[in-house]
């Protein structure tokens, strides 16, 4: 999608979204009415969300079983950049707002909230027992402006039963694996979508580098982050050259996914339902858990537009899907990761067959060992929250993967010159011509 302009892109974004509109339950939909004062109540509560990546439509299966207010789901995309996109252009242009409930990235959230386009959650409205990662999340300047869905976050998935113990042990390992498996040793999802810049961040965060604290601070160009953060260049380098990251420049998620299913790569990163897809597909055998470093902290939040005159009925509609039997079967049927403690505690094997009979349905065990995996990576599992996120976001993967293919190795003036692009980015500010240039 590179090159392409935000107009392009929320065009693409909302031809996807004209042919995926799920109504569930009678809803008559009204027309749009310009002045705000002519807006009009039809009782119908509009989400938008991404395309269900979950195994069998669980996600759809569980919105399905509301019976209270009618609820049209409008899915978009599964690729963040055009969701992001056509939801932020629905949520600012329209008096009468297209949407009563985004579902939306967590790393979203801050922009969303900051721009003034989402209902502030009121104290009182907050459940009890959430992971408090994932509560988090949804939280901006102090106030809580979303309420967690699913957790994500980055797990290592292999066909070897040795657990890797750090970095260095899992790249060795991989550089081994290559030599086996055509489409790499260490396979991530490094296309240029949003997901390269969680993988991205993810490779540096393995040499020790941080790129924003917990401030908000851009601190890459900090000693000793600089000095991490060109060691962990060279070594994606290396295993661009080498090929122990194979065909991880040009996979996103389905196409690594595909790749390892296949039995074309040694390790894969991907997220939690990575793990029911390869269970339920039952060609593979695999082992799935934490990262040997810190993972990158992803996952979708519930967040009610500004616009919407339904809050309390949102909100009613939000703790359904919020209820921990409801999130426990989105885990056990769909692979979400759980946002409620409980659900963790009370693991159970998916009620529901599947629909032609022939899928594998994933055990008690294989579910426990997710959720192991889930929660041992959580502690350290981080997402840079930063109210212009999209900005530092391109400008973060084109500064870096320009010096991952660049003709020369990268030095210590290129780190500071990345991080000097960042905090531009983080204002807001945009460069006319190419970041890093």
């Amino acid at each position: 999608m590179a090159g392409e302009s935000v107009t392009a892109r929320r065009v693409a974004a909302a031809g996807a979204m004209a042919g995926a509109l799920f109504t569930l339950g009678a809803v008559v939909v009204a027309d749009r009415a310009t002045p705000a004062e002519e807006c009009v109540d039809d009782g119908v509560i509009r989400v938008a969300t991404g395309d269900d990546v979950s195994v069998g439509g669980a996600r759809r299966a569980l919105i399905s079983g509301w019976r209270d207010t009618p609820v049209l789901l409008i899915e978009i995309s599964r690729v963040a950049d055009f969701k992001h996109d056509e939801m932020m252009a629905a949520a600012q242009s329209d008096p009468c707002q297209t949407y009563d409930l985004l579902i939306i990235d967590s790393a979203s959230t801050p922009e969303f909230a900051a721009a003034g386009l989402l209902s502030e959650i009121r104290p009182e409205d907050i459940p009890s027992g959430l992971v408090r990662q994932a509560s988090e999340s949804g939280q901006w300047d102090g106030k809580q402006y979303a309420l967690p869905f699913a957790l994500d976050v980055g797990l290592l998935y292999r066909r070897d039963e040795r657990v890797p113990e750090s970095w260095d042990e899992l790249w060795q390992a991989a550089r081994v694996a290559r030599v086996d498996f055509p489409h790499g040793g260490y396979l991530a999802q490094l296309a240029d979508y949003e997901g390269q810049t969680v993988g991205l961040l993810e490779l540096l965060r393995a040499d020790g580098a941080a790129v924003v604290d917990d401030d908000g601070e851009i601190v890459l160009g900090r000693p000793p982050n600089n000095q991490r953060a060109l060691n962990a260049l060279l070594r994606m380098r290396q295993g661009q050259r080498d090929q122990t990251l194979g065909d991880s420049w040009s996979d996103k998620e389905a196409e690594s996914l595909a790749a390892f299913a296949e039995g074309g790569a040694g390790y894969l990163r991907h997220w939690p339902y990575a793990d029911l897809q390869l269970i339920s597909g039952g060609r593979v055998p695999f082992h799935v858990s934490k990262l040997p470093g810190p993972a990158t902290l992803g996952g979708s939040n519930l967040a009610i537009t500004a616009r919407s005159n339904k809050y309390d009925r949102v909100l009613k509609f939000v703790k359904f899907l919020l209820r921990p039997d409801n999130q426990q079967a989105l885990f056990a049927c769909g692979g979400y990761a759980p946002v409620v403690e409980a659900a963790y505690e009370d693991v159970r094997v998916c009620p529901r067959e599947a629909e032609d009979g022939t899928a594998v349905v994933p055990s008690e065990k294989d579910l426990r060992e997710l959720a192991t995996a889930i929660k041992d990576s959580l502690p350290t599992a981080a997402r840079p929250k930063l109210e212009h996120y999209t900005q530092f976001s391109e400008v973060f993967r084109q500064c870096v993967t320009k010096y991952v293919h660049s003709a020369e190795d990268p030095t210590l003036d290129d780190i500071q010159m990345i991080a000097d692009r960042l905090e531009a980015a983080k204002l807001g500010r945009t460069e006319r011509s190419e970041p890093c240039g």
